[in-house]
C-alpha cells in the first residue's frame, strides 16, 4: 500500500509539473486599444492577438469581464459579453472587442478564453471634460525579490501597508516585480502568484511600466523570453499605454520588450512620439519607464537614451519616474524633474549617502502646482481602540544625498492618509481631529474611513464618540 502511494503521489507530482511548464492555450499576445484616451460614454476597441500553439485547430469563446473600483476596491467582476474565436494549428490571429465605459473610473477587464488563457488590463476612463485638477498617486519601483525563490520582500509589503494608509487616487509601479531570471514557467507562475498577493493588498489601482526581471532581458535588444512575456500581458496586459487624469496625460513605457530590450525603438518610439504631441493639450504629462534616461553618474540606462531623452525635454515633460537602480535619485534637467524611485524592496546599490534606501514617491497635483514627497517605508504608526486613532509619522529629519556630479534631498513633508478606518457596531459616530469620508458595513459592523492629515515628529489623535 505505501508503495502504491508513493507511485501515486509521484505520478501527481510529475502530472501536475508538466502541467505548470506549460503556458494555456490559445493564449493572448498583445493588446491594443483605439482610441488611446479612453473616455467615459465613449466606445473603445480592444485589438487583441491570441496564439494557438495546440496541435489541432481550436474553435473557442472568450467572455469579457469587468469590474470598476470604488473606495476602497473592486466590484466583483460581471460578465459584460463575449465573442467566438477559431484558429488552427500553431498560427495566430488578431480580435476586435468593443466596450464603451458607462462612467469615468477605474476599471480592470478579464478576458477569458474558454479553456484557454486569460488577460487582465486595467484601464481608466477619463471623463468627457476635466473634472479635476488635484489628485495624489504614489510611484515605487524594484520591488522584486533577491533571487528566485525567496517570497516578497517585507519592504514592499510594508509599502503596500502605508499605501493603504495614505489611499492615493491610484499608483504607478515602474517594473522589475519579480525576479524571473533563470526561472521555468512553474517557477515564474509561482513568482507571478506571490506579487499578485501583495498587489492586490494595496486597495487601490496600480498601473505598472515593465522591468527586465519579468521580461528576462539583458542589454541585448534581441534578447529576452517570449512565455515571460506572456505571463506578463496575461496578468497585466497591454506592454506600454496611456492615460489621462484630471488635467494630466500619463504615459507608461516598456524598456524591455522582448526581441527590442533595452531600448525604446520602432513602432513604441514612434508611439511615444504621437503620445507626446498629444501631450500638448494638458497641463502637465507625467512619463514613467524601468531602464532611465537619466540617472546617477556611472548608472545603467537606456541604450537609446540619447535618442529618448531629447524628446521627454522637447515637450515640456513634467517630471519622468524611472526604477532599475536601486536607489532614490533626483535631477532636474532643462526644467524637467527626473527620479530614480528604485527602493521597494530589491537589494539596495548604494549606500544611504547616495541614494541607496528603501523609500516610495507620493505625488500631488494641485492645477498647475506638483509636489513629490519622500516617504520611507515603516515611518507611519497607527494606534486604535474603539474610541480613538493615533497616528505618528517619524520621518523627521531631512535626508542629503550626494556622489561625484549631483546632490538631492528628501524633505520631511505632511502627509494625508485616506486610508485609515476603524470597525464598529455603532450605526453613527462623531470624528473629532479627523473628517469621516466613508462608511461601509462588513460581516454585521460597521467600517468607517476616516481622513487626517500626519506632521512630522507630531502625534495625531482622532477621538471617535456616539453622534
Amino acid at each position: 500500500m505505501i508503495a502504491i502511494a508513493l507511485i501515486v503521489t509521484l505520478a501527481a507530482t510529475v502530472y501536475y509539473y508538466l502541467q505548470q511548464s506549460e503556458l494555456p492555450t490559445p493564449l493572448f499576445d498583445n493588446v491594443r486599444w483605439s482610441p488611446e484616451i479612453i473616455r467615459a460614454d465613449k466606445p473603445v476597441t480592444f485589438n487583441l492577438t491570441i496564439i494557438h500553439t495546440g496541435f489541432f485547430p481550436a474553435s473557442r469563446e472568450v467572455k469579457v469581464y469587468v469590474s470598476k473600483y470604488s473606495y476602497p476596491g473592486f466590484s466583483e467582476p460581471m460578465l459584460t459579453g463575449s465573442f467566438k474565436i477559431s484558429l488552427n494549428p500553431h498560427s495566430s490571429a488578431s480580435y476586435t472587442y468593443t466596450w464603451t465605459p458607462p462612467e469615468p473610473g477605474f476599471y480592470r477587464l478579464k478576458f477569458v478564453i474558454d479553456g484557454g488563457g486569460s488577460l487582465t488590463q486595467l484601464v481608466y476612463a477619463a471623463s468627457q471634460t476635466q473634472t479635476t485638477s488635484s489628485f495624489t498617486f504614489a510611484v515605487f519601483g524594484d520591488n522584486r525579490p533577491a533571487d528566485g525563490v525567496q517570497p516578497q520582500p517585507e519592504v514592499f509589503k510594508e509599502i503596500a501597508r502605508e499605501v493603504r494608509l495614505i489611499h492615493p487616487d491610484f499608483a504607478v509601479l515602474v517594473g522589475d516585480i519579480i525576479y524571473g531570471y533563470r526561472s521555468d514557467v512553474p517557477r515564474l507562475k509561482m513568482q507571478w502568484s506571490d506579487f499578485l498577493s501583495v498587489y492586490e493588498s494595496f486597495g487601490v489601482p496600480i498601473f505598472v511600466a515593465p522591468g527586465n526581471h519579468e521580461m528576462q532581458t539583458e542589454d541585448a535588444p534581441e534578447s529576452g523570453n517570449i512565455d515571460a512575456q506572456r505571463l506578463y500581458v496575461m496578468h497585466l496586459g497591454r506592454l506600454y499605454y496611456a492615460f489621462a487624469y484630471g488635467n494630466s496625460l500619463f504615459i507608461v513605457l516598456d524598456t524591455d520588450i522582448v526581441g527590442s530590450a533595452a531600448e525604446i525603438s520602432g513602432e513604441q518610439l514612434q508611439w511615444l512620439k504621437n503620445m507626446l504631441k498629444i501631450s500638448r493639450n494638458f497641463q502637465h504629462t507625467f512619463v514613467f519607464m524601468h531602464r532611465p534616461v537619466v540617472s546617477y553618474y556611472g548608472a545603467n540606462i537606456l541604450n537609446n537614451h540619447y535618442e529618448v531623452l531629447p524628446l521627454l525635454l522637447k515637450y515640456n515633460v513634467t517630471a519622468v519616474f524611472q526604477g532599475h537602480n536601486h536607489v532614490y535619485y533626483f535631477e532636474i534637467v532643462n526644467g524637467t524633474r527626473f527620479y530614480v524611485t528604485g527602493g521597494a524592496g530589491a537589494p539596495l546599490y548604494r549606500t544611504p549617502s547616495r541614494g541607496g534606501v528603501n523609500h516610495f514617491l507620493l505625488v500631488e497635483v494641485n492645477g498647475s502646482r506638483v509636489e513629490v514627497k519622500f516617504v520611507p517605508p515603516y515611518s507611519i504608526k497607527v494606534q486604535q481602540s474603539e474610541d480613538k486613532i493615533t497616528v505618528e509619522y517619524t520621518f523627521t529629519k531631512p535626508i542629503y544625498f550626494e556622489d561625484k556630479h549631483n546632490s538631492w534631498q528628501a524633505i520631511p513633508k505632511p502627509l494625508t492618509l485616506r486610508g485609515l478606518y476603524i470597525d464598529l457596531s455603532k450605526p453613527e459616530i462623531h470624528v473629532q481631529g479627523g473628517k469621516l469620508i466613508g462608511k461601509y458595513e462588513v460581516n454585521g459592523k460597521y467600517r468607517y474611513y476616516i481622513e487626517a492629515t500626519v506632521y512630522p515628529g507630531i502625534q495625531t489623535t482622532i477621538q471617535i464618540s456616539d453622534k
